[in-house]
């Protein structure tokens, strides 16, 4: 509630308050205005001659204050949160505040008015969408930020009611992908052309899909590759975070790979140019029709590369936290947890076998002892 601020001005006595509104860039903002109310005069010589007007602006501004909290989530995140998101987010991040809210909150509790909102409104959300739980946590962490968002613009006062509900969810086995070497040779003894030249610069530099797209030929100095955009659908960004805005060496069987693919592309600008708007190739549409019908159930998407990458260097020795500066995480806690996988049917069988050749060894020093 405002209380305002009375002061003179060239023989006038004005009241300064705060005001919503949109910007011209789409995001809310707070901005102070004055209001004239009177001249000086016999009649208004000091702030009390004047209570009766400000208390009457001030009921105006202050019925809008509480109006601002009687807004239903589903308009508040159409009006304010999403412009806002718009103005300072990536695309991705737009369509995937915008599309977790229209498929799971809007028919749940758009109506729920603003300050009426509590934790239990979010819980119930969590609690009737038959979802995983990372799912679920996608829903809460949305719910989140738009209440985030309506504490920072004032609209309600106090705590986030979303942080203390907990999605439950079905709990799933991690079923990522996290390709071996030997995976890696045999899909690029299978394919030829663009598709192998793809698959080599991910499976060697551990770029996600978008920072694939994003490479152009200047991005590319022979010894490095220069992470500097990333393309999503038809939107040309900024990286991921300032730590992925990095460069990636290039090791030689990779550089006898792209030098050959320069060479038969001459006159590109984009690393994967499509044929038609001499724009970055959709890869989506490549894996549709040159990728998978190849490879088949083996490929499980890119993703697999960057977790394999990881996956292989840890293998090698590498630690943890050099991984993390080659995948440009900002954490190596990401690394250990999202992206080396450890305990694989195939790395216990070869620990076995490990195990199975020390024991021979022991077992046959002993009996030449004996």
């Amino acid at each position: 509630m405002q209380t305002g601020t009375l002061f003179k001005r060239h023989g006038s006595w004005h009241l300064r308050i705060r005001v919503h509104e949109i910007g011209p860039d789409g995001n809310p903002r707070r901005r102070e205005v004055s209001k004239k109310l009177a001249r000086v005069c016999d009649d208004y010589r000091s702030p009390k001659d004047l209570k009766d007007l400000v208390d009457a602006e001030l009921a105006k501004v202050n019925r809008g204050s509480a109006a601002e909290g009687s807004l239903g989530m589903a308009a508040f995140f159409d009006t304010y949160f999403l412009p806002a998101v718009r103005a300072k987010r990536r695309v991705s991040t737009v369509r995937f505040y915008s599309d977790t809210f229209d498929n799971h909150v809007r028919d749940r509790v758009g109506d729920v008015r603003l300050r009426d909102f509590q934790t239990v409104h979010a819980q119930r959300v969590l609690d009737d969408v038959d979802l995983s739980h990372g799912s679920l946590q996608r829903i809460k962490t949305t719910i989140s930020a738009i209440f985030s968002h309506a504490l920072r613009l004032g609209f309600v006062s106090g705590h986030n009611p979303v942080h203390e509900s907990k999605p439950e969810g079905r709990r799933t086995d991690f079923e990522g992908a996290a390709y071996s070497l030997e995976d890696i040779e045999w899909m690029l003894s299978k394919l030829t052309g663009t598709p192998r030249v793809v698959i080599a610069v991910a499976a060697f530099t551990g770029l996600r899909l978008s920072e694939l797209r994003g490479l152009q030929w200047s991005d590319y100095d022979g010894k490095f590759l220069y992470v500097r955009r990333s393309v999503w659908r038809t939107n040309v960004a900024q990286t991921k975070t300032p730590e992925s805005k990095a460069a990636v060496p290039v090791i030689g069987p990779l550089r006898r790979v792209l030098d050959e693919h320069r060479r038969q592309h001459p006159d590109a600008v984009w690393m994967f140019e499509g044929a038609k708007r001499h724009f970055s190739l959709n890869l989506d549409n490549l894996t549709k029709r040159e990728i998978r019908p190849v490879l088949g159930e083996r490929f499980k998407g890119f993703h697999g590369f960057r977790r394999g990458l990881a996956t292989v260097l840890f293998g090698l020795g590498v630690d943890a936290e050099v991984a993390k500066t080659i995948l440009r995480h900002s954490d190596s806690a990401v690394t250990r947890k999202h992206y080396i996988i450890l305990g694989s049917q195939r790395e216990g069988a070869a620990a076995m076998k490990k195990l199975e050749r020390v024991v021979a060894g022991q077992m046959r020093n002993s009996k030449k002892r004996s």
